[in-house]
């Protein structure tokens, strides 16, 4: 019967392994060295538990592990005390979202480049847009200043080393 078996598992394509044949012999011969890695079960399987776990569906993990019905939770909703909140505290709440920054007013060339926006002129904008990139892009500028000044205090405080030295 196995010789049939092999027969039969040298004929069935596999993946990677070309036929069942040459995978069974590939696993077999790893499943041999399975005992030196059996302690490293337990830490592998929690190491893989704590990163997956929290990505598991709630409601998964109460179905698998019994923590509850859906209307257990519903009734323990409904048992929760009730809050209530005075007038002036409901109505914070409710505007609490609302951003009131007052009404700005456009100036006319403001106003002139919105409309012209909204129809889809961008030709006011387009200028805007090459004086900046003319600026930022300037190649002969240098714009660490931050790194140039943290360099001439390094250069102070060296002078001032090789003074207090020279005293």
């Amino acid at each position: 019967m196995s010789a049939q078996l092999l027969n039969v598992l040298k004929k069935v394509p596999v993946p990677i392994f070309g036929t069942a044949a040459t995978a069974l012999k590939f696993g077999a011969a790893k499943a041999s060295k399975a005992p030196i890695a059996a302690p490293w079960a337990l830490p592998a399987g929690a190491g893989a538990l704590w990163f997956v776990w929290p990505a598991v569906d709630d409601e998964w993990k109460a179905s698998i592990f019994g923590g509850g019905s859906e209307e257990e939770a519903a009734a323990a909703a409904a048992a929760a005390p009730k809050v209530e909140l005075s007038e002036e505290a409901q109505e914070k709440v409710e505007k609490a979202y609302v951003v009131d920054a007052g009404h700005v007013e456009l100036s006319d060339e403001e106003k002139r480049v919105m409309k012209a926006v909204a129809s889809g002129d961008f030709s006011d904008l387009e200028k805007d847009w090459d004086t900046f990139m003319l600026r930022a892009a300037n190649p002969e500028e240098d714009d660490d200043d931050d790194d140039d000044d943290d360099d001439d205090d390094d250069e102070e405080e060296e002078e001032e080393e090789e003074e207090e030295e020279e005293e």
